[in-house]
């Protein structure tokens, strides 16, 4: 299996970076080194108690992906691949025209931990990484706080 990496990953600014560690304080309490970057807004980390931990921005979750750097590293050559950087969908974004810019991410219309959130071409545009670690940050952070069975009314407009 060969990817295009630079395709499939990305290099934030250091305002990104630090708007990462700022709007998702509440779910990354400990401290991390950033690994790797996906072109999709997700984060691959290094946490200070051990391990490669793998944020997904779009749903708020985060697993332990490796024991090491290198173990990670060495996974990245497997078809392990497809679940983290979903190089097909990437492909279609740019067939379609969206290719983000050096410093953007992709980020969704609608997150993916709502039903209507689809991994599909509609629901994804490149945006500055800044903005889409504080939205997708804070916007999840809320959905959290929401007691069990709450509703969600969004009103776009006046």
């Amino acid at each position: 299996m060969s990817h295009k990496w630079s395709s499939l990953t990305f290099v934030p600014s250091d305002e990104a970076v630090q708007q990462l560690r700022e709007s998702w304080s509440w779910l990354l309490r400990e401290p991390f080194v950033p690994v790797l970057f996906s072109v999709l807004g997700d984060v691959f980390f290094e946490a200070r108690s051990g391990g490669v931990w793998w944020l997904n921005a779009g749903t708020a979750e985060v697993n332990r992906v490796a024991g090491s750097v290198e173990e990670f590293q060495s996974l990245l050559g497997t078809d392990l691949v497809d679940d983290w950087f979903m190089p097909d969908l990437v492909e279609r974004l740019h067939g379609a025209g969206k290719r983000p810019s050096p410093g953007e991410c992709f980020t969704y219309v609608t997150l993916p931990v709502f039903k209507e959130g689809t991994y599909e071409v509609s629901n994804l545009n490149p945006v500055n990484a800044r903005e889409h670690f504080a939205l997708t940050g804070h916007l999840l952070q809320e959905i959290r706080e929401l007691p069990d069975g709450a509703q969600v009314r969004i009103n776009v407009g006046s």
